[in-house]
């Protein structure tokens, strides 16, 4: 408890004035003279307790009611949320992911978060600092302002197509708000509680409080697309027919929905499928050049992931040289490719891609033409490999590394690596002592921290090096399943045919190549880009066309991640695990107000204060009137 005017409390020393006047003015039995006293005198002390009790009852009264009035003067004020506060340090956390794009009673969820984000707003003073942290695009900016940039920001919030991570996300707020030097600092988070937007183990505890508004949405059964492939993983041929390989996810497995083929702005094959499978259509034969389209399902409450985007080129089979002695398994995978017309074999001159063991050939490689480097299995031969590469101009040697067994920790390539083992690798540096840590370009990397596959470019050309032989006793690859495409990938990196119909996760980032100028997202906006660094603005899914200029050099697709389709909400044991210092869980907005700004002062309760009084006073009036007429002298009036 506390009061807003606390000098006003001087004014409780008016509390004495009934006191004074009870002890002073009290009322003195008169003396009579006549005969008949003896009997007045025997009524007076049969009364003289309950004139004694109505004597001590109005002074509680007027003594009550003068400390109402002075209460009420200073402004008393309880403690805790729902009511005016110090000046507070305020991030709010909105959930704009994928799954808060669903739509219920024709408003989408997101709607619902704003407009309790507001009334956290509304309850802030002009004397608050606001963040506003959106955990679905988390690479946007978070501007401390006021309550009107607050509200900006709010409604300038729109959802999209990323995984939200609200672990994450609350603990950038907590630091954000941890930086100011107001007195109290405090996290609103607004979410539709999806339970994959909680990931464990849980964040570290923080004495920030965290109050939690959750709305899950009703409807928990949902479908969707998982993935869209040609050719089981590789890409068309051109004039050759294909079928496209379409999956289809979802919480209620059974349910039908219908699938279609867009290719070209044009319905191009449908089908029905049951959820949980996996539905093949007939696509092609396509001429040479760039493929793009989605495939759709169905459309249901949430829309955004009932439909994948795809890109490719359909090519002529890609010339390759291969250069120096190759393993057995090399040069069988290089015959299966070229048997099913992916390559052909030959000379140096017309080749787009040089496979080349142990750096041979590097010397002779045009700027049009790309390199896969293979180092050999025998030590000695690394000082002539690192020669070669410095010859073309590639930033990098090998050095002579272990024996050991290592494992692949973490790609970026569309095809797994993980059940890989590593016998046998040569560690990748760059020749630049300034140079460190993991090289740009990593796309495998070992359990060792080193490189396995990487994958650049420079003034010469393109180039991808490998860490190991490709051997049976350097590495387990040549026996795997990933050989082949493994091989294939290598092949057409760089080489201009644009293979492989990978596509990106909506919210990670990708690296145009080294020629790009801009990037036109699907809305059709054009972002500037410093050709091969990441490009992070992909929270939209679509198709993302890189461009040089007004020339297009590649369509990237970008589709929703996966765990968003799952619209299972987090119970409040999940959601405390995860975000530990959680004050409250919220489901209600009409009651969102009494929670928030917890270190405040609480409301100030002067109507029930105000009522009481009116009440004191009607009491007293006819206490004090009820005496009055009780003690009038006989004959009076």
């Amino acid at each position: 408890m506390g009061f807003l005017n606390p000098m006003f409390l001087l004014a409780g020393v008016a509390v004495l004035v009934p006191v004074i006047l009870h002890l002073v003015f009290r009322r003195e039995s008169r003396t009579l003279t006549f005969p008949a006293i003896r009997y007045l005198l025997r009524t007076e002390r049969d009364h003289a307790r309950q004139i004694r009790s109505q004597q001590l009852l109005l002074l509680l009264l007027r003594v009550t009611i003068v400390v109402l009035l002075v209460m009420l003067g200073a402004r008393v004020h309880l403690s805790g949320a729902g009511g005016g506060h110090d000046p507070t340090a305020l991030a709010l956390v909105l959930d704009n992911s994928l799954s808060t794009t669903i739509i219920e009673d024709g408003r989408r969820r997101l709607d619902t978060l704003k407009a309790v984000a507001r009334r956290s707003v509304a309850g802030a003073s002009h004397d608050d600092l606001i963040w506003v942290v959106r955990a679905g695009t988390p690479w946007e900016p978070a501007v401390p302002g006021g309550k009107a940039q607050a509200l900006a920001a709010i409604d300038a919030t729109e959802p999209g197509h990323a995984h939200g991570d609200l672990t994450r996300a609350v603990q950038r707020a907590r630091a954000l708000v941890g930086q100011s030097a107001l007195p109290n600092r405090e996290v609103h988070l607004f979410t539709d509680l999806q339970a994959a937007a909680f990931p464990e183990p849980p964040a570290s505890p923080s004495d920030i409080p965290v109050v939690v508004f959750g709305a899950p949405a009703r409807e928990r059964a949902n479908r969707g697309i998982g993935a869209v492939s040609f050719g089981d993983g590789l890409p068309p041929l051109a004039g050759s027919r294909t079928e496209a390989a379409v999956s289809v996810v979802g919480s209620e497995p059974g349910d039908t929905v219908g699938v279609r083929l867009h290719i070209g702005g044009r319905v191009r094959a449908a089908a029905t499928a049951p959820v949980g499978a996996t539905v093949r259509l007939p696509a092609g034969p396509f001429p040479p050049g760039r493929v793009e389209g989605y495939a759709e399902i169905d459309p249901d409450p949430l829309t955004a992931d009932d439909r994948r985007y795809f890109a490719f080129t359909v090519r002529d089979p890609t010339p390759v040289a291969l250069l120096g002695p190759a393993p057995f398994f090399l040069a069988e995978g290089l015959a299966v490719l070229e048997e099913s017309g992916r390559i052909s074999l030959g000379g140096a001159a017309r080749a787009s891609t040089l496979v080349s063991m142990g750096g041979e050939g590097l010397e002779r490689r045009g700027l049009t033409q790309s390199a896969f480097v293979v180092p050999l299995a025998d030590p000695a031969r690394l000082p002539a490999l690192n020669r070669r590469l410095a010859e073309a101009g590639i930033p990098y040697r090998y050095v002579p590394g272990t024996v050991e067994g290592a494992r692949i920790t973490s790609g970026e390539l569309a095809f797994d690596l993980g059940d890989l083992e590593v016998r046998r690798y040569f560690p990748i540096v760059a020749t630049d002592p300034a140079a460190s840590g993991v090289p740009a370009g990593t796309l495998a990397t070992l359990s060792t921290g080193d490189p396995w596959i990487l994958a650049a470019a420079t003034a010469t050309g393109p180039y991808v090096l490998l860490a190991s032989p490709l051997d049976e006793k350097s590495t387990s690859l040549p026996v795997s399943a990933a050989m082949i495409p493994l091989l294939e990938w290598a092949i057409e990196h760089g080489s201009g045919s644009g293979a492989g119909t990978e596509s990106v996760t909506a919210g990670l980032h990708f690296r145009p190549p080294p020629t790009a100028t801009s990037v036109q997202a699907p809305d059709g906006s054009r972002h500037p880009v410093d050709g091969g660094r990441p490009f992070p603005a992909t929270a939209t899914a679509g198709l993302y066309r890189v461009l040089a200029g007004d020339s297009l050099l590649r369509t990237i697709p970008v589709n929703p991640p996966a765990p968003e389709t799952d619209l299972e909400p987090a119970d409040r044991s999940r959601v405390r695990r995860a975000i530990p210092g959680v004050a409250a869980i919220v489901d209600d907005a009409s009651s969102w107000s009494r929670h928030i700004f917890r270190a405040g002062r609480g409301p100030e309760p002067w109507r029930p204060l105000a009522a009481l009084l009116l009440a004191l006073l009607v009491v007293e009036t006819a206490a004090a009137a009820s005496r009055a007429l009780r003690s009038r002298p006989p004959g009076d009036g």
